[in-house]
């Protein structure tokens, strides 16, 4: 049974059940051989990477040699129907997209399959080929281990319901309106995300520099030591903090001071791994980078090794820990959470570093400033980076600039950030839902348009049944080459009985194993394929082989 069974189904008056190969002509592309990389006919060609979901990539089209015959048989034309015939994932295979002679005298590889209209518009068999890789048709139908495969045979035999012609190109039509629509809400939804991500930066920011809160900042420190604010102003005087800290550094709010990271907390790197570690007889959890994401603490996978009790005290976690990635990707170096008691007796690994809020300093607050870093660049700009991986460093964090206000301060600050990028998250988890679903709503589009339910039925339409009697079968796609030109004086005529016998070599398959036992038993792909007796401009006989 098929989606488009009439009995399980049924269709519209008017339509009528065809195979794929009933109403254009189906073929695979010309296979990739190292022999075909370079010659005098370099042609583009097309490959199953440059087909996306109802649309062509041609960011990355590459060449190889087709002959000017070859070119008559594989090249695109106006209106082809371009299906990825094999892809690593079951779920796009038969991704489809239309030609449009966006390259001149381009070609197409065999791991594309060409459909190219007869009984139907282009532009409805895209609907078709569309609906089918959404609804998992296509899916069912492939084959394989590993990469799965479309194939040429099971493509031409799907059944494939055909409106009248009329409707077709209505049906056609409103679908791409109603896509039309689709992309637009999609970009609309994609730059309402965007613009709650730049709240949440602005937040961050605003946090960090004082200017979050409305009314008096100018709170009165509460069990600072009176010598720290004075020690903190010697050290930016004194050269602590390097030029472009302190060229780039904001005024400060009234009762703001500025200190460093290791003023206002403890840091410290995390116990190193090593295979002796694993082996140890007291193994202990311990989170690594793998673990830390910004704002969040993913415990699904905690690694255990070997703390010793006093490494243990050194290296277990307290609610209220700050972690940050000491090595990782540079524009996600220092990327900062909370321990806030996930799992517990915790550890941490060298590559994270832990901070410790001392008691004038809100470990809520503080996890505000070293957001605002990460997306302000300023951990990225501080770190050292090797090959592709950056490395914040302790001594380098430790001795970033921390602009720290009053305590009580602090902790409004951290209260309102809290309150709006809560409602900034919740802003930007109904569009993200929206956004989810417009894949459904797109296959539900196309589900309709393939049942004869998106337009209404025109009786005076020509019946498709008609309408396929009237066309016939598709015509063939291979072109009419010339003929052999006349022999050059001195050339042998070939016999009757010799052409005869070249023909029955050429479509005569023979048992591969035979092949390669007269080969010595190795003998490239290509050369198998074609001493098999395999014609690879021919369908049937690809999937043969």
């Amino acid at each position: 049974m098929t989606d488009f069974d009439t009995e399980q189904t049924g269709l519209p008056v008017g339509w009528a059940l065809a195979k794929v190969a009933d109403v254009g002509a189906v073929r695979l592309g010309r296979q990739r051989s190292p022999d075909k990389h370079t010659g005098v006919s370099s042609s583009p060609y097309l490959r199953a990477a440059n087909v996306k979901n109802g649309e062509l990539d041609l960011t990355n089209v590459l060449h190889m040699d087709f002959t000017p015959e070859e070119q008559a048989i594989f090249g695109l034309q106006h209106g082809d129907i371009v299906l990825a015939e094999a892809s690593g994932s079951a779920t796009q295979v038969g991704r489809a997209a239309m030609w449009r002679n966006e390259l001149p005298t381009c070609c197409y590889q065999n791991t594309v399959i060409r459909f190219r209209p007869h009984a139907v518009t282009p532009d409805y068999a895209l609907v078709v080929f569309r609906h089918f890789s959404v609804a998992g048709i296509f899916a069912a139908a492939a084959r394989g281990v590993g990469i799965q495969h479309l194939g040429g045979a099971r493509f031409s035999g799907l059944p494939l319901p055909v409106p009248p012609l009329e409707e077709q190109r209505r049906i056609a039509t409103e679908v791409q309106r109603r896509l039309a629509d689709l992309k637009g809400a999609r970009a609309s939804l994609e730059s309402a995300l965007q613009r709650t991500r730049e709240q949440e930066r602005e937040i961050l920011a605003a946090a960090a520099d004082g200017t979050l809160l409305t009314g008096s900042d100018a709170d009165v420190p509460d069990g600072r030591p009176a010598s720290l604010a004075s020690a903190a102003a010697a050290q930016v005087q004194g050269g602590l903090f390097k030029e472009a800290d302190k060229a780039s550094a904001p005024p400060l709010p009234q009762g703001w001071t500025w200190e460093t990271v290791g003023n206002v907390g403890e840091v410290r790197l995390g116990k190193q791994l090593s295979p002796a570690e694993e082996r140890g007889p007291k193994k202990r959890p311990y989170l690594r980078v793998a673990n830390v994401f910004e704002d969040r603490i993913d415990v699904s996978d905690v690694k255990l090794m070997h703390f010793s009790d006093e490494e243990y005290l050194t290296y277990k976690l307290q609610p209220g820990d700050i972690l940050l990635n000491e090595g990782q990707s540079p524009e996600l170096v220092g990327r900062p959470a909370m321990y806030r008691g996930e799992i517990d007796g915790v550890c941490f690994q060298n590559t994270l570093i832990r901070f410790r809020a001392h008691a004038f300093v809100d470990p809520d607050y503080a996890l505000l400033v070293f957001r605002h870093y990460l997306h302000a660049g300023a951990f990225q700009r501080r770190a050292q980076w090797s090959t592709n991986i950056a490395h914040l460093g302790l001594q380098r964090f430790a001795t970033m600039p921390f602009q720290l206000p009053p305590f009580t301060t602090q902790q409004r600050i951290a209260a309102e950030a809290a309150r709006r990028l809560k409602a900034c998250a919740a802003q930007g988890a109904a569009i993200a839902a929206s956004l989810d679903k417009l894949p459904s709503m797109e296959a539900e589009i196309l589900a309709a348009a393939v049942a004869g339910a998106l337009v209404p039925q025109n009786p005076n339409d020509e019946a498709a049944a008609a309408l396929l009697k009237r066309l016939g079968p598709p015509p063939s796609d291979r072109p009419i080459l010339p003929t052999r030109p006349n022999r050059v004086r001195g050339e042998q005529p070939v016999s009757k009985t010799r052409r005869a016998s070249s023909k029955a070599n050429i479509t005569r398959k023979r048992p591969l194993a035979t092949v390669l036992r007269e080969a010595g038993g190795s003998l490239p792909l290509p050369d198998l394929f074609s001493r098999a007796g395999y014609d690879r401009d021919s369908t049937e006989d690809v999937e043969q082989f």
